[in-house]
């Protein structure tokens, strides 16, 4: 079952360990450069796993990127006005975060092996058992909204890896494309409206 897996198994590392900088990096500039090439890594994945087709890959390639440009030119927006915006203090310290994201990628693994699901192929399953336990934790250590809808987001990228492995049309990841615009919107209005109560 695991024989085939030799090329798919950098992109697993890849995409658990940008999971894991998303999650322990506090300057978001670097978190959102981690969780872009993540979402990015997520559709390489799926493209060389499931054979899916190249252009709906390239729509949630095309997504990632877009999305954490958006992030971006709020986060300089924000950072401009209110420094402190972004920049709350951390509740945990970064080297347990390391450890915490070793651990849901170890317990990902495991998963599989203990609970194989014939919907998905083991590589996706471990991307996505692995992204939202991440991004489950993302969203609830964080004080800043946007890391921690950049969480809500790593678990929605998680989810969709799966599901497009079982239903691979263009309604479905423009679905999954319309549902992760509507969550960066409300990141947005969370960011300024806290940038004007610093004010």
């Amino acid at each position: 079952m695991f024989e085939a897996w030799n090329i798919s198994e950098l992109i697993i590392l890849a995409v658990a360990i940008l999971g894991g900088l998303v999650l322990a990096l506090d300057d978001w500039r670097g978190m959102l450069l981690a969780w872009a090439l993540m979402g990015m890594g997520g559709g390489v994945l799926l493209q060389q796993t499931m054979e899916v087709p190249r252009e709906l890959v390239g729509v949630q390639i095309l997504d990632s990127a877009l999305l954490a440009s958006l992030f971006y030119l709020v986060g300089r927006r924000a950072q401009t006005n209110i420094p402190r915006t972004l920049s709350a203090r951390p509740v945990i310290h970064w080297r347990f975060r390391i450890l915490a994201a070793l651990f849901l990628y170890t317990i990902a693994r495991m998963m599989v092996i203990r609970f194989p699901l014939p919907i998905a192929s083991p590589p996706l399953l471990i991307v996505t058992y692995t992204l939202i336990g991440i991004g489950l934790l993302i969203a609830t250590l964080s004080r800043s909204p946007l890391k921690a809808g950049l969480g809500v987001l790593t678990m929605l990228n998680g989810y969709q890896i799966s599901y497009l492995a079982v239903q691979d049309s263009l309604l479905a990841i423009g679905l999954m494309a319309g549902m992760n615009l509507l969550v960066a919107f409300l990141i947005v209005a969370l960011t300024l409206v806290r940038q004007e109560v610093s004010a």
